[in-house]
């Protein structure tokens, strides 16, 4: 890789990524959002390009002179399914049009999701084999960019990475989890099941990604299910409570307890912020598709890229260790 574009350049996924590339002298262009906030991007020496998913010419320009793009930009939460489609899906279908018109083609790197391959069993984690079989409209629509992307398989070099929880520096979502543990000593639980999930650290994830880009799968027509597609994540699972009793831990609490909402507290609650977001035109960090997913188990087998790149991030209790420096050094605690 000599010069990559990076959508979403602005976010928790592309901080990290952008700083990783800058490390290994990669000339690092980030696409970005008029509105978006560059604070985390002024350490390094990175090109910017304003614009949207939406247009195409944009894009085109956007691309001119990278040999490789990883799209990070997806939304997460949205007000419904025509929200999501329009950055998930036609985002990205957008971008792979655009990627594709070039003379020469770029490696393309769909960031997806787990969610996209959907929830798993007890200790069955999820393959790439599997077929997919989202739980939610956030996973529908990360498959739908997937799918998307599928088309230009036989058009440019494509390979699909979907990720576990996604944790570290800057994250603003499961840094809420770290405040609520450190300033109370317990952590919400739904339901009554100690849940398993797949983690990764935000840096584990951004050198698995350069080692995709560079050596991995790529999607090509008529090939078995799977192809071109990897998962992940530190290991196979962790159970919610070993992690944030790790979590404790590391901001010195011994013990820290679970506070159990049960599916009918969580039904009430998360109708209450379903509300909240139908009155105040605005997505809510829970709603009744959070809730359903909050009830299941979300893990998946890195044994595929183990396998094929030895991969091996650093253990997750040192990595919890770092995120919860990293809050602290830049004064997110208070």
């Amino acid at each position: 890789m000599k010069k990559v574009l990076i959508t979403g350049g602005s976010g928790f996924i592309g901080y990290h990524l952008t700083r990783r590339l800058c490390q290994n002298d990669v000339a690092v262009r980030c696409l970005v959002r008029q509105s978006s906030s560059l604070s985390l991007l002024k350490p390094f020496d990175v090109e910017f390009c304003t614009g949207e998913l939406d247009d195409v010419e944009c894009l085109c320009r956007a691309l001119d002179g990278c040999d490789t793009v990883f799209h990070v930009a997806g939304l997460v939460r949205a007000m419904n399914r025509q929200e999501f489609e329009k950055v998930n899906c036609f985002g990205t279908e957008n971008l792979a049009k655009a990627a594709a018109r070039c003379a020469s083609p770029p490696v393309f790197i769909y960031i997806s999701s787990l969610a996209a391959a959907g929830s798993s069993l007890p200790e069955l984690p999820k393959r790439e084999h599997e077929p997919p079989m989202p739980a939610s409209l956030y996973g529908k629509s990360k498959l739908a960019g997937e799918e998307a992307l599928r088309a230009f398989g036989d058009r440019m070099p494509c390979t699909i990475v979907r990720p576990g929880i996604v944790f570290g520096g800057a994250d603003k979502m499961n840094f809420e989890l770290f405040k609520v543990i450190k300033n109370w000593g317990f952590y919400p639980n739904p339901g009554y099941i100690d849940k398993l999930y797949s983690w990764i650290h935000a840096d584990d994830l951004c050198d698995l990604l350069m080692t995709i880009a560079q050596n991995g799968e790529r999607l090509i027509p008529d090939q078995p299910l799977g192809t071109g597609i990897y998962f992940a994540s530190a290991d196979e699972g962790r159970k919610w409570s070993e992690i944030c009793r790790l979590i404790g831990q590391s901001l010195g609490r011994d013990k820290v307890r679970a506070v159990n909402c049960g599916p009918i507290g969580l039904w009430v609650l998360s109708t209450f912020y379903e509300a909240k977001k139908r009155w105040s035109g605005k997505a809510q960090p829970l709603d009744w598709e959070k809730a359903r997913e909050s009830l299941l188990h979300w893990t998946c087998s890195p044994e595929k890229v183990k396998t094929q790149f030895g991969f091996s991030p650093q253990p997750l209790e040192e990595r919890i260790r770092q995120t919860t420096q990293w809050f602290v050094e830049h004064g997110w605690f208070g």
